[in-house]
């Protein structure tokens, strides 16, 4: 097992047992998750109503859910984002952004060393076995930065002696052009004392297709969305040995390769100028190493290797024919990040304690340059020391604490005079940083768990966040402190019988030295640590069978964010969220099911003048199990043709049609 899981599995965010044991036996096998990618607060049992969300593979399939962003998007506590300027697809949890949400893959951390972010539609989810999501109590063998949480997305593991899959999918709006076409491929050996894994992708869409209802402005027609193409490859490899029953040591390969455009800003705020983006290249490659030995008595060591290479190029053109860049807005950039590091943990029982330690090194290399200028190198060194115990209880309760130690040391960062050509240091500067964290958790009863967390969080600025000029804007700030989030959390679970299962949890998230822009004269600002946030609400979830042939579900999510040191406006996140599901199973072969999704305005300017307006959409889609492994999928998405966006001047894609067939064996 691994890093943060304490979960029980969440009923209400995941296929119900009906349909999983369903889709299990069409498909001839049950895919499993690969454990060492995992990193929990583990007991001898699942903790009880650990705030912990999981998505497994059956539901990321029947809901078409491509890339981890959409995929994230049906938790509560989640909203999803798209940073329409670089057209990115983000999360949001409980208000923080992926910077304080960090993103790993099989317990690795794979967010880019320049700005901490990553752009989650890049990451497709056809060779992934689940996704899981940790608020607040995140454990701190995660290692640093983990301020809101963590995203942590686990692949596969076979355990046939021949495993897979094949599939092919086609979408389209009601426009022609926007065909989108995806295939792929997952391959897996299990010989006892070793295991092989292959799975690649390929998706593309030559444009999408606004909503009918769009209306159009000087920068979009309407129609097809311009400049909104879309190419991802993605080829993973890994292998493993077990050479006895609790050992394990595997190495894994990742390759991504990606290309997009950037639609133009169809709005109608006079602030925001139009940008003409491509991104020829959006490129990621990673390898790493994971292992657990058993050291006798309930002992082990775990550890992790990793290097991680980030490559991406960005062209800014003249306007919508992207051929000429003679303007003073045009360019071409190229960034070159690579990352290395590793951790271990150990973990020993003593007594009515579970101890874990664990240690983490992290180094950040960042180059760039634009056509005619000298690479710009910068350096991080990030470390972390963590423990972690927990304390059984006895008759069902257990508590758990831990706390880490984390540094940030800049090794280098170089400055650029355009006028003067010259190269020079920035200051040279680093950070420190305790995370303290405390949790109570319990059954009340045969029907009944609850918990109570506290926790103190922090994230180091990033690179990006103390040397950028934002395009001549901004005037950077080595002196960035870390800023921090102090959260108290509680939570309860109860089953109604085996037919319904409902959650609720309240939280409240003291948020200081937050890194907000100063506006320093009319055309330059500087990010500095004034923000002071308090960050509270709600979430719910319900899940409920009726006989064989009906399940309901859904979860509904209240944030209210004061932002208490500014009248700037928070963004990008709505203060409510519904979302809701129907399946019927008509017979063994046939289900039909519907969703919808509802979420409250959010403002995309922090002057408040730019809103994204409220939206319902409403999804419906069919799946068929023809036997002997073959599922047929057909759908709709945006049903009703709604048209909606998540940042304004940035619309989705109006009612969109699929179908997906694919093959187990």
């Amino acid at each position: 097992m691994g890093i943060i899981q304490m979960y029980e599995r969440n009923i209400s965010l995941k296929i119900s047992v009906l349909s999983a044991a369903l889709a299990a036996a069409s498909a001839g096998h049950t895919e499993e998750t690969f454990q060492l990618g995992r990193i929990e607060v583990t007991a001898k049992r699942d903790l009880p109503a650990v705030g912990t969300d999981q998505i497994e593979a059956e539901v990321i399939r029947d809901e078409n859910r491509e890339t981890v962003a959409k995929t994230v998007d049906r938790l509560p506590g989640v909203s999803m984002g798209n940073f329409g300027a670089r057209n990115e697809q983000t999360v949001f949890v409980r208000g923080f952004d992926m910077r304080q949400v960090p993103v790993f893959m099989d317990g690795v951390p794979v967010y880019v060393p320049y700005d901490g972010y990553v752009d989650l539609g890049r990451f497709t989810t056809f060779d992934l076995a689940e996704v899981n999501l940790s608020k607040g109590f995140s454990s701190v063998l995660y290692g640093p930065n983990t301020l809101g949480g963590a995203i942590n997305l686990i692949s596969r593991r076979p355990t046939q002696s021949l495993e897979g899959e094949a599939g092919i999918g086609y979408s389209s709006g009601e426009e022609p052009g926007s065909d989108g076409e995806r295939t792929w491929l997952n391959l897996g050996t299990n010989q006892g004392n070793w295991y092989g894994q292959f799975s690649g992708s390929y998706l593309t869409q030559d444009a999408f297709a606004l909503s009918g209802d769009f209306t159009p402005t000087a920068t979009e027609n309407g129609g097809l969305r311009d400049n909104s193409y879309r190419k991802d490859r993605k080829v993973s490899l890994k292998a493993g040995v077990t050479p006895n029953t609790t050992d394990e040591y595997a190495v894994g390969y990742i390759n991504q390769h990606g290309e997009k455009g950037t639609p133009p800003y169809a709005g109608s705020s006079k602030s925001v100028t139009p940008r003409y983006w491509q991104w020829p290249y959006w490129d990621k490659e990673s390898v790493y190493a994971v292992s657990k030995t058993d050291l006798g008595a309930g002992s082990y060591v775990k550890s992790r290797l990793y290097y991680d290479i980030f490559q991406n190029s960005l062209f800014s053109y003249d306007d919508a024919t992207y051929t000429t860049q003679k303007k003073g807005y045009a360019f071409q950039s190229w960034y070159d990040d690579h990352s290395y590091g590793g951790s271990v943990e150990y973990g020993k029982p003593i007594g009515v304690h579970l101890l874990k330690a664990a240690a983490h090194f992290k180094l950040d290399h960042h180059e760039e340059h634009n056509a005619g200028e000298p690479i710009r190198t910068f350096e991080d060194r990030t470390t972390s020391l963590a423990l972690e115990d927990t304390l059984d209880l006895g008759v069902g309760r257990h508590m758990v604490a831990g706390v880490s130690h984390d540094t940030r040391d800049s090794l280098q960062a170089e400055d650029y005079n355009s006028k003067t050509k010259a190269i020079t240091d920035f200051p040279g500067n680093s950070g420190a940083a305790w995370n303290p964290q405390i949790g109570y958790f319990t059954d009340l009863g045969p029907s009944d768990a609850g918990r109570i967390t506290l926790s103190r969080k922090t994230r180091f600025p990033t690179i990006k966040d103390r040397y950028s000029y934002r395009l001549g804007s901004a005037i950077p700030n080595p002196d960035l402190e870390p800023e921090k989030a102090t959260t108290l959390e509680t939570g309860w679970v109860h089953r109604f019988s085996k037919q319904a299962r409902l959650d609720a949890t309240l939280f409240y998230s003291d948020i200081r030295d937050l890194i907000q822009a100063v506006d320093l004269t009319a055309s330059t600002y500087q990010f500095q640590n004034i923000g002071k946030v308090i960050a509270k609400g709600m979430e719910l979830g319900i899940e409920a069978w009726f006989g064989e042939a009906l399940e309901l579900g859904g979860n509904y999510t209240y944030l209210s964010r004061d932002n208490e040191r500014s009248a700037l406006k928070l963004t990008d996140v709505p203060d409510q969220k519904l979302f809701a599901y129907a399946t019927w199973h008509v017979s063994t072969p046939f289900s039909l099911s519907a969703t919808t999704q509802c979420e409250g305005k959010r403002y995309s300017s922090t002057d408040g003048n730019r809103v994204a307006n409220a939206f319902t959409v409403f999804g419906l889609r069919s799946s068929y199990e023809f036997g002997q492994g073959w599922v047929g999928r057909l759908g709709i998405e945006n049903l009703t043709d709604k048209e909606y966006a998540f940042q304004e001047g940035y619309p989705e894609a109006g009612r969109t049609f699929y179908a997906n067939i694919d093959y187990h064996f």
